[in-house]
């Protein structure tokens, strides 16, 4: 239960940061979430991440695909990433990449196709 609340919680930061809302649950004051039931992600769609070399990067859980967008445009998407992987990657800003992407990504061998 408490990897939950720190994935809704950095998510929730995510989606906020990225769109500018400060939407606020006025029952419970907490930020609107960007989970679904017990899914993690972003439902496959791209927001910012704070990062050197990156610009936005996007979770589908149910098709396990994470999409990572460089800031020199290439598109990259990664098949059967755990939805812990995510959570740590979204953990890691200001350099996902390099703590989490880069080595449990590419070192790892998990298989990839880039998209543009």
């Amino acid at each position: 239960m408490k990897l939950r609340a720190q994935v809704l919680f950095l998510l929730s930061l995510i989606v906020l940061t990225s769109c500018g809302s400060s939407e606020i649950n006025s029952r419970n004051r907490e930020p609107a979430k960007f989970v679904v039931e017990d899914s993690v992600g972003t439902n496959g769609e791209l927001v910012a991440i704070q990062s050197d070399n990156l610009n936005a990067a996007g979770y589908d859980a149910t098709s396990m695909v994470m999409t990572i967008q460089f800031k020199n445009g290439a598109l990259y998407e990664y098949y059967g990433v755990s939805p812990e992987l995510w959570v740590s990657f979204v953990a890691a800003q200001p350099h996902p990449w390099s703590k989490v992407g880069y080595p449990r990504l590419v070192q790892a061998g998990i298989a990839y196709k880039r998209l543009r």
